[in-house]
């Protein structure tokens, strides 16, 4: 058995004995700030978390590659790690977050990513 085999099932194992389910893994059971987003409408990149705060750049439906640095009103990891899609979109409905797309951060209301 290769070195690189032995890791994945003692990873698998681990898992395991932790109560994860690779199903979980498969689905990208790690921290909403861990997950690379997509925009899902038309908006606005601020300068504040505030909604009517100076815009800094628009940004267009379908960008990618949208990283959640941190957000106003911090998520339930358990929740989110375990939860559905559609819960965490709920989850994502709820809160402002400072994100970093294409190198500029700013402040977007979650309600318009999608994790990918």
């Amino acid at each position: 058995m290769s070195l690189k085999h032995s890791l994945i099932v003692g990873a698998g194992a681990l898992c395991l004995a932790l109560g994860v389910s690779s199903f979980a893994l498969a689905k990208g059971a790690q921290s909403p700030y861990d997950t690379i987003y997509e925009v899902i409408a038309d908006t606005n990149l601020r300068v504040a978390p505030e909604a009517g705060s100076k815009v800094k750049v628009p940004l267009d439906k379908g960008t990618k590659g949208v990283v959640m640095r941190w957000c106003r009103g911090e998520f339930n990891f358990r929740s989110w790690a375990y939860g559905s899609l559609s819960q965490r979109r709920a989850m994502l409905k709820e809160r402002v977050c400072e994100v970093q797309v294409n190198g500029t951060i700013g402040f977007v209301d979650a309600k318009y990513l999608d994790p990918m």
